[in-house]
């Protein structure tokens, strides 16, 4: 081999080292934010269990004159604990016969209580058994959706969600895609400094424009609504129904036939006449603050 093409191979070793080692850099790099942010997150939530929190003694400032306002909540004392809210999720529940296994869905109650505190932006979900992904981006979405409804900046504050329920264990089994709409609904009553009434309940998501999504175990969640003494319970547009299953039976000799139809009917009257609980539709998060912020 030429001393030319010996040092044309070098070269190229040489650049494939420095660029190989440059790629490393980087992913090192994102590697220690991405470390750093987690530290400072479990941080946060460790300072967070260590502090007592007393009741709140003062409300974030409400809109004025419906001027846009800014920077608002800078007064507000470091940790400030506002009134709690339940929401309604369904948790899976395993059956078994000795023989088949079968999957059947409960509905429970968690409380929710959001802290805010002088912070850098963060917003962090605390709960007692570890949570799925749905928790934290609903937790993020709520937080940006009461921001524009309420004109209220909150970048410089932290936001925590404290999850919990009689049973915590069931919060293992329980991801919070369907609660974004009651946390949206707590925090703006927070900062607008609004009471919420404890007779109502809800459940769905909460998208980026403020829109409740769709969810699943209307009929589960209805139900654990009403047993927890609920008189108004919330749901997203087009899902106050129920699907009741009617079948007939025919027999002809030595067999019999069976044939099942399903059709969907109104909820509310079945929950109305069970709990005395209305099932009502909103399609956004202004509709259910209506409901949450009327006391009756």
């Amino acid at each position: 081999m030429s001393n030319h093409k010996i040092i044309y191979v070098l070269i190229g070793i040489i650049s494939i080292s420095i660029f190989s080692n440059y790629l490393l850099y980087q992913k090192t790099q994102l590697l220690e934010h991405a470390v750093d942010y987690y530290k400072n997150q479990n941080n946060e939530l460790e300072k967070l269990s260590k502090i007592t929190l007393t009741p709140k003694q003062t409300s974030i400032a409400p809109l004025l004159n419906n001027q846009t306002i800014t920077q608002t909540v800078s007064h507000v004392s470091n940790y400030t604990s506002s009134e709690s809210i339940e929401a309604v999720a369904v948790r899976p529940v395993l059956e078994s016969n000795g023989v088949f296994e079968t999957t059947t869905y409960q509905g429970t109650v968690m409380k929710i209580t959001v802290y805010i505190r002088d912070g850098s932006g963060l917003v962090l979900v605390n709960t007692a058994i570890p949570t799925g992904v749905d928790f934290q981006t609903s937790a993020k979405t709520s937080v940006m959706v009461a921001q524009k409804i309420t004109n209220v900046d909150l970048s410089k504050k932290d936001v925590i969600f404290s999850i919990s329920s009689e049973n915590n264990q069931e919060l293992q089994a329980v991801d919070g895609g369907s609660a974004g709409g009651a946390m949206t609904v707590l925090l703006s009553s927070e900062i607008l400094g609004k009471a919420l009434n404890d007779k109502v309940l809800m459940t769905g998501t909460i998208q980026d424009d403020g829109t409740i999504g769709e969810i699943g175990g209307v009929t589960e969640k209805a139900d654990a609504a009403g047993k927890y003494g609920a008189k108004i319970f919330l749901v997203p547009q087009g899902q106050a129904t129920v699907e009741i299953q009617s079948c007939d039976e025919k027999t002809e000799g030595v067999f019999t036939y069976r044939s099942c139809t399903a059709q969907e009917k109104p909820l509310s009257p079945i929950t109305e006449k069970q709990y005395g609980m209305k099932v009502i539709e909103v399609n956004n998060i202004e509709q259910a603050l209506s409901y949450f912020n009327s006391i009756t």
